[in-house]
């Protein structure tokens, strides 16, 4: 069952990215400079708000999970506006790659130097595999070529609040025993898409406005994707009481990473090279040495 649940959390990050894509694709053609921060805010009140009426508006957090909720929803919105950022000054390779390396690698570390963990030598090598599949699987366009200071400065925020949020998700379902999801849900998404509006409407309140007038199709791909991560911020809350962080960090950005590049050969008509294939056939192997 467990197994199958993975499965499903994976497929709806997944399905969050794609339809993330697509909304920003359609978005982009009306208003491209509030692409990002219409999502953001639409993205954390969808997940926030969903989670409250679903709960029956109960809301009930212990003060641990209240530092938690805090500290990652301020992580969300570092993350949010480092991505942005990144983007405009950068190679997009190099920016993932530097998303996925944090989210697995800080969450090990952490795991291993202050939780007393530890990983078995198949685990180790699968990880160290699929952070090889990585580089494989963003080989077309990764270079620093015209990089700027600033842009490695992104990208090393980029490294570092992904890590720190699986971290802060991890650390709050073990302080709380698994209890208060909810809330650590709520707290992460909801304040800080109310932070993000918060900002954004004091830097351009009239750019703001125009950027939530949208075609329909765009709003379908925006509110599938919301509930795609809803759902899928769920599962991982309760999968990480009962897979090892590391492990599910590891499955979940590699399948994400693996079927987002499927979905672009299918949808997008993207040609796989030599590289591409190898890093899917290594993730594939990663996962499967990680499940035994």
């Amino acid at each position: 069952m467990t197994a199958v649940l993975v499965a499903a959390m994976t497929l709806l990050f997944s399905l969050q990215s794609l339809f993330c894509k697509l909304f920003s694709q359609k978005h982009a053609a009306s208003a491209p400079a509030m692409t990002s921060t219409v999502f953001s805010i639409t993205y954390g009140a969808f997940v926030g708000l969903a989670t409250l009426i679903l709960s029956g508006f109960s809301f009930h957090p212990s003060p641990q999970t209240l530092l938690f909720g805090l500290l990652n929803a301020a992580v969300l919105l570092v993350y949010n506006t480092a991505m942005v950022e990144a983007s405009r000054s950068g190679s997009y390779s190099f920016q993932m790659i530097c998303v996925l390396f944090g989210g697995i690698v800080l969450p090990l570390l952490h795991q291993v130097l202050f939780l007393g963990s530890s990983l078995t030598g198949i685990q180790v090598a699968a990880i160290v595999m699929m952070l090889a599949a990585f580089i494989l699987l963003n080989r077309k366009g990764l270079t620093l070529k015209g990089s700027t200071g600033k842009f490695l400065l992104w990208c090393a925020a980029l490294f570092f609040m992904n890590g720190t949020y699986g971290i802060l998700m991890n650390l709050q379902q073990r302080v709380m025993n698994g209890a208060e999801r909810n809330e650590m849900i709520i707290l992460t998404y909801l304040v800080m898409s109310l932070a993000y509006l918060a900002w954004q409407g004091i830097r351009n309140r009239g750019a703001l406005a125009a950027g939530f007038r949208m075609k329909k199709g765009a709003m379908v791909d925006l509110v599938l994707c919301c509930v795609s991560a809803t759902v899928a911020a769920h599962l991982m809350l309760y999968l990480l009481t009962v897979v090892e962080a590391p492990v599910l960090y590891t499955i979940d950005n590699g399948g994400v990473l693996v079927l987002s590049v499927l979905y672009s050969f299918i949808l997008f008509h993207e040609k796989a090279d030599a590289a591409q294939i190898t890093g899917i056939a290594l993730s594939a192997v990663s996962i499967v040495m990680l499940s035994l």
